[in-house]
């Protein structure tokens, strides 16, 4: 019998253990992403191809091709400059890499979620994913993804008039370009390094820095970024007052509406008025802003000229538009500059809060192997020795079935002075002794039938493991099993009705933003499903407001912090400080001790 045990567990033990092993094992790279990523950096249109051709990696039974692919795919549309909608698609290869030791690949989905993010309009998030980025890059050897980092934070900054932090920028992504030995990324370098310190008006280090940029591009023979470094070049010799050298190299280029702007500044700073006149005139047939704003700004100076002052009101209203059009489309810049400085504090805690949940979920993959191995354990040895003990357990029977007969007799006798109690409390609530006597006896026979329930369950769960003989016992059994069924079917039949729910399966498949309606529909389900839940709670709880009630329905119905951020568009972090507001009101409202206890598990119990 006992090696009969024995052989049992070590056949279960070995079973779990291979399952857990089979679990953890890394599929092997698709080839069709090995290509793709191979062919990516000189050739994104090619890898594109191959992987919208290939069959797209499951999300459940291969999850690194998935991501892996999730990350080329937005690498490769990134580098073609297609607009994107969103970034759910790098948030899934970035959300998986998160979680993995693969600091490359977190980098470069760090990289990706903040080229995107920024090209979505949001300038916060896209500076914390380059931030992020950065930081696991320079745990790697990767000069190139370094470089395409920096150069990327480096570029916002500059866009953003933060000079000092993109100059700092700047010169880390030209350094990596020297490390990568990559002449063409040393190139774009060194003109945002030329940009940054025209901003600090340094404009004798930015004229050697767009000289040596402009050798690189004859050296590579690329003439349009050759074009624009020696356009760029003119404005520094402008604002270094040389004009006649300025014109020189104006003179070499076609015409276009930055060209005319320019031989119109150039003109109006040589007091050549009608000249300048005439090409500033020319450079108005454009549709970019910021130019017009700026030839405008010309104009306005041309009209210090006496021939040109009767156009000084046209221009100075022309001006003004443009210049409140550009300032309604330049937001955050002053928040930009306070982020920046404690991102980089935010990014270790988030780090740290993430190597916390990884142990965590470690630790209770141990604790669930433990306790399957103690389950199998106990249900073998009891099916073993159910023969042997056949006897024992009918005479057990019958004793149980009387224990369990008088524990009712006492629930029935202690819940019939619990109401004679209270009845008395509610009547002699002047008598301010014998009311905390009273109270102190209700409190104890509340305790006291707790601990009877617990009993009686053990007693039902004992007697359903014992055989049935007489019929007096197979009564008792029988009321037993029926009231074990009712609580069991009432538990699942609110969890039925929650995932035939059209809305939240939706929901939980898919978590979306919702709007006022939407959230109004998950309310009415959670009233419906749980006895008008909201308005009790609020009927408890009169200061949680709107929000809140929402808040409290969505926990309800069993969604999830990262489901419930998403469905109020707001970050993890806002909903856990909403989740401890709200406790702090119900313990200041029901004046209940909630310390040592989940506020979860209060709404899932209420």
């Amino acid at each position: 019998m006992k090696q009969s045990i024995c052989i049992y567990i070590t056949i279960s033990f070995f079973l779990i253990i291979s399952g857990c092993s089979r679990s953890g094992q890394v599929d092997k790279q698709i080839p069709e992403l090995v290509k793709a990523e191979k062919v990516m950096f000189d050739h994104p249109d090619s890898a594109l191809h191959i992987l919208e051709s290939m069959e797209k990696p499951s999300s459940r039974t291969d999850k690194e091709n998935h991501a892996l692919w999730c990350l080329l795919v937005t690498q490769a549309k990134y580098k073609q400059m297609v607009k994107f909608k969103s970034d759910s698609l790098i948030h899934l290869a970035y959300h998986y890499y998160m979680s993995t030791d693969n600091a490359r690949c977190k980098a470069m989905s760090a990289l990706y979620m903040g080229g995107v993010n920024y090209n979505l309009g949001n300038v916060e998030e896209s500076i914390k994913y380059y931030l992020e980025a950065k930081t696991e890059m320079e745990k790697t050897n990767d000069y190139k993804l370094g470089y395409l980092i920096m150069s990327g934070l480096g570029r916002i900054y500059l866009y953003r008039d933060l000079a000092a932090y993109s100059l700092d920028a700047c010169q880390q992504a030209y350094d990596y370009a020297i490390k990568d030995r990559n002449v063409r990324y040393q190139m774009i370098s060194l003109q945002y390094l030329a940009r940054c310190y025209c901003l600090l008006n340094n404009l004798n280090r930015a004229e050697q820095l767009y000289e040596q940029s402009s050798e690189l591009a004859l050296k590579l023979k690329n003439n349009n970024f050759y074009d624009i470094v020696r356009q760029e070049l003119a404005l520094v010799y402008i604002a270094d007052k040389r004009y006649h050298k300025s014109l020189e190299i104006v003179k070499n280029f076609q015409p276009s509406s930055q060209i005319n702007l320019l031989k119109g500044q150039i003109y109006l700073s040589l007091n050549k008025f009608d000249t300048a006149f005439n090409y500033l005139n020319k450079a108005l047939m454009t549709d970019n802003i910021y130019t017009k704003r700026s030839v405008y700004k010309t104009m306005y100076q041309l009209t210090n000229s006496p021939k040109y002052q009767k156009y000084m009101r046209v221009y100075s209203d022309s001006l003004l538009f443009y210049n409140d059009t550009i300032l309604s489309l330049d937001k955050g810049k002053e928040i930009i500059a306070y982020k920046e400085k404690y991102n980089n504090e935010k990014l270790i805690t988030e780090k740290q809060k993430l190597e916390l949940e990884k142990s965590n979920v470690t630790c209770w993959w141990l604790l669930t192997i433990i306790f399957l191995l103690l389950f199998v354990f106990v249900f073998i040895y009891t099916l073993l020795h159910k023969r042997i003990v056949i006897h024992e357990k009918e005479e057990n029977l019958t004793k149980l079935a009387l224990q369990l007969h008088e524990k009712e007799l006492e629930v029935d006798k202690n819940e019939s002075y619990i109401l004679e109690l209270q009845s008395q409390i509610e009547i002699e609530n002047n008598t301010q002794g014998i009311l905390k006597e009273k109270e102190e006896l209700l409190f104890n026979l509340k305790k006291e039938n707790e601990q009877l329930c617990v009993e009686k369950k053990l007693l039902y769960e004992k007697m359903t493991s014992y055989s049935i003989s007489s019929i007096e016992v197979t009564n008792v059994k029988m009321l037993s099993d029926k009231i074990s069924l009712l609580e069991k079917r009432e538990k699942e039949l609110c969890l039925q009705i929650l995932k035939q729910t059209p809305v939240l399966r939706n929901l939980h498949s898919k978590p979306v933003y919702l709007n006022e309606s939407q959230l109004k529909e998950i309310r009415e389900v959670a009233d419906n499903v749980f006895q008008n839940f909201s308005f009790r709670l609020l009927h408890e709880i009169p200061t949680l407001s709107e929000h809140e009630i929402l808040l409290c329905c969505l926990i309800k119905l069993r969604f999830s912090i990262i489901e419930i951020s998403t469905f109020f568009n707001i970050a993890s972090t806002s909903v856990s400080r909403s989740k401890l507001r709200i406790k702090n009101k119900i313990c200041g409202e029901l004046g209940q001790n909630l310390v040592d206890k989940s506020f979860d598990v209060w709404i899932w119990e209420y």
